[in-house]
């Protein structure tokens, strides 16, 4: 294998590290809360809401994804009002708003209101990186799978051309809740320390069109040639590190990428974690967001990519 990989095992897929799901809010305050907390939500905000919702069901129906979405709709409003008077604070204001709408459509854009959150999330962070609110810009291109869009750290525009890191979020972790998280910190001092931060959807989540396979490969590979011909990056310097079920990525792609030069797995899933009994651990709302984002209908279709999966990364270990 030509990229060395750091294994870091924190979970199997995101949140299935967190054991059984009898108790609801234990569950969402072990695993949710604190990256909740982190993307910038308001805490008087988080904890009425918390508070009001006492079964795993009421986490992921219309009551609480309405609630989000209502007040990402206040704050976009708000927002709107400012960019119109010009005010350099309207990007932070569509960034605030972006945060909202991305819990809402939490753990995945599967019914109407949750697809009216994650359209909502794409607009306002498109518009608070527009405005100077989130230190990213977007990347938009064909590829031979369809089009698709990526996000980068802002170019510093002095004719350097510096390493890049890929970064792929997993089931339920998308490039713009990324780009929230990583632009006061890893974003930050990586962008100081001469590194440029790529932020992805893996395959079948986000604006990745595909469903995932063990083809997911080739997203990548695409997103490598696209940014080839970006004049600051320099491709022969290319790291990739993989977030919950995006971690899996982290292992397969040096296997079959040669131009990845360093990877890290943060929690991914490697062989024996493609089993029912695991996916068996999750609420059934990431079992259906597993379902939507392979591509399949039932529990035997998800069998057989979870098989695929764990097969390709397992021959190429062997």
């Amino acid at each position: 294998m030509r990229a060395f990989v750091l294994l870091l095992s924190m979970g199997l897929v995101g949140c299935a590290g967190a054991g059984p799901t009898h108790d609801p809010k234990a569950f969402f305050q072990r695993v949710d809360l604190p990256r909740w907390q982190r993307l910038g939500i308001d805490a008087t905000f988080l904890t009425q809401a918390l508070d009001t919702t006492h079964s795993m069901s009421e986490f992921f129906d219309d009551v609480w994804v309405k609630r989000w979405l209502d007040e990402g709709k206040r704050l976009e409003a708000i927002a709107v009002t400012l960019e119109a008077a010009n005010d350099p604070s309207a990007g932070k204001a569509y960034a605030d708003a972006a945060r909202y709408y991305i819990v809402a459509h939490y753990p995945n854009p599967k019914t109407p209101l949750k697809k009216e959150a994650f359209e909502a999330s794409l607009r306002t962070a498109s518009k608070g990186m527009e405005l100077g609110g989130i230190a990213f810009d977007p990347i938009d291109f064909a590829a031979p799978m369809g089009q698709l869009h990526v996000v980068r750290s802002k170019p510093l525009g002095d004719g350097v051309k510096r390493p890049v890191i890929l970064v792929s979020g997993g089931l339920d972790g998308y490039k713009e809740e990324l780009a929230l998280l990583l632009q006061g910190s890893l974003a930050g001092s990586g962008v100081s320390n001469g590194v440029v931060l790529v932020l992805v959807d893996m395959p079948g989540t986000g604006q990745n069109p595909r469903p995932l396979s063990s083809k997911g490969n080739e997203e990548y590979s695409a997103i490598i040639d696209r940014l080839a011909s970006e004049p600051d990056i320099d491709s022969t310097r290319i790291g990739f590190m993989g977030l919950s079920f995006g971690g899996y990525w982290a292992v397969r792609l040096p296997q079959v990428e040669p131009r990845i030069k360093a990877a890290v797995n943060f929690g991914g899933p490697m062989t024996k974690a493609f089993t029912l009994g695991n996916f068996g651990r999750l609420p059934d709302a990431f079992v259906q967001a597993a379902l939507q984002v392979m591509g399949v209908t039932n529990i035997f279709g998800l069998a057989g990519v979870s098989d695929s999966l764990a097969k390709s990364v397992s021959d190429g270990l062997a």
